[in-house]
């Protein structure tokens, strides 16, 4: 087996070249496209059976009609996200790398890049994400908590000046769950604003 043969063979996606036109037609696309998404690249060359265009998540098309224009324009590649529906019917999250081809008079030819299958990838962050999500919920309750043991450090502390000298080992407890209290409440929150910008 050649060396292309061999690499295309264990690659998670496909190469493909087009026209840069409205449904980039395919001219050429190797055979990734029916491994890994579920459609005979012969359906789709020519626009024969389906576009290219029918087999994204038809949200993202508009976003990579502006992109791959915004590159052509400066004559520079392009890569972004998007979904393509497999023949199954579920969607799954790909990268595309790609630019475009002119002839010597500055004509475009078409376009070519690959398109890679990053589903897993995003399917861990979603997993991290959603770990995220249950520790901000745990921390939120930790704040609450402190606050309610803050809430009580102040009320030993008034006990405490009542009871006057048989009160000073209270008043010790109290101060300490108080700077327990704060010491604790500051942490919990950078780690709640650490998970915030994480997020966002």
């Amino acid at each position: 087996m050649d060396f292309q043969t061999s690499i295309l063979g264990r690659m998670s996606g496909f190469l493909y070249r087009c026209r840069a036109d409205e449904n980039y037609t395919m001219l050429e696309m190797t055979n990734g496209i029916e491994r890994i998404f579920g459609y005979p690249a012969d359906e789709i060359i020519g626009n024969r059976t389906r576009t290219f265009t029918s087999i994204m998540y038809e949200e993202d098309v508009p976003l990579m009609d502006e992109i791959v224009g915004r590159a052509l324009e400066k004559r520079t590649d392009w890569t972004m996200e998007y979904r393509i529906r497999h023949a199954m019917g579920h969607l799954i999250w790909v990268t595309e790398t790609g630019g475009g081809i002119w002839d010597e008079k500055g004509e475009l030819l078409y376009l070519e890049g690959s398109i890679i299958n990053i589903e897993s990838l995003y399917q861990r962050i979603d997993d991290q994400t959603a770990d995220m999500r249950v520790t901000a919920s745990k921390t939120n309750e930790i704040l609450q908590s402190l606050r309610y043991l803050k809430l009580l450090a102040v009320n030993a502390g008034i006990e405490a000046a009542r009871a006057g000298t048989a009160g000073s080992g209270f008043a010790v407890l109290a101060a300490e769950m108080r700077a327990l209290a704060n010491s604790s409440e500051e942490a919990a929150r950078a780690i709640s604003n650490a998970q915030r910008k994480a997020e966002g």
